[in-house]
């Protein structure tokens, strides 16, 4: 934890969380590429990219997170060491309170294991479609769940052909790479 002032959260506030564990430098890994044959071309080159961020969470209110472990679950707002927060540049109470209300219906849902399996098989084949579709229904991971509340409110599907494909990695490229319709509020 970092002795850093609290920002002022809003709802919709995407939430990037960083950690040295074990389980989160794994993660991290995988997304250091979209392929394992581009992680091994761009290692050769020396050209791999740096992923900084592991989780996906979104700001339920301005004293809740609303998070993917092993449930969806509404938690205290963490200050991590390392962390962003992106802001939705649109963002009305109307949007806000639709936001809320996918959270609400989501509150309880499982973890998508079946869905880290389709996603490890894509790194590993380039195959798209085992991300696409090897899923259990109505269980995401955090990054999907994150990308599937925004989807169903806003469309907007943060590069992914499907939400399915959307990693955190990607997400964060994604969010810095369209300040139309997020600004980054803190970095650490």
């Amino acid at each position: 934890m970092c002795g850093c002032r609290r920002m002022q959260y809003q709802t919709g506030d995407i939430f990037l969380i960083d950690s040295n564990k074990s389980g989160a430098r794994v993660v991290k890994f995988l997304m250091t590429a979209p392929t394992v044959w581009q992680h091994f071309w761009r290692k050769i080159r020396g050209t791999q990219e740096v992923v900084k961020y592991y989780h996906v969470a979104m700001i339920y209110d301005p004293d809740t997170l609303a998070e993917q472990q092993w449930k969806v679950q509404l938690v205290k707002i963490p200050i991590p060491a390392h962390f962003a927060v992106f802001r939705y540049k649109n963002l009305t109470p109307e949007i806000a309170e639709r936001l809320k209300n996918e959270v609400n219906k989501d509150i309880g849902k499982n973890w998508d294991i079946l869905n880290v399996l389709g996603k490890t098989l894509t790194w590993l084949t380039g195959i798209r479609l085992f991300a696409q579709f090897i899923q259990w229904p109505e269980q995401e991971i955090c990054v999907d769940r994150v990308a599937e509340w925004y989807y169903r409110v806003t469309g907007i599907k943060f590069g992914g052909f499907t939400i399915e494909e959307v990693t955190t990695h990607s997400m964060y490229k994604w969010l810095l790479a369209h300040p139309q319709y997020f600004e980054l509020l803190s970095e650490t």
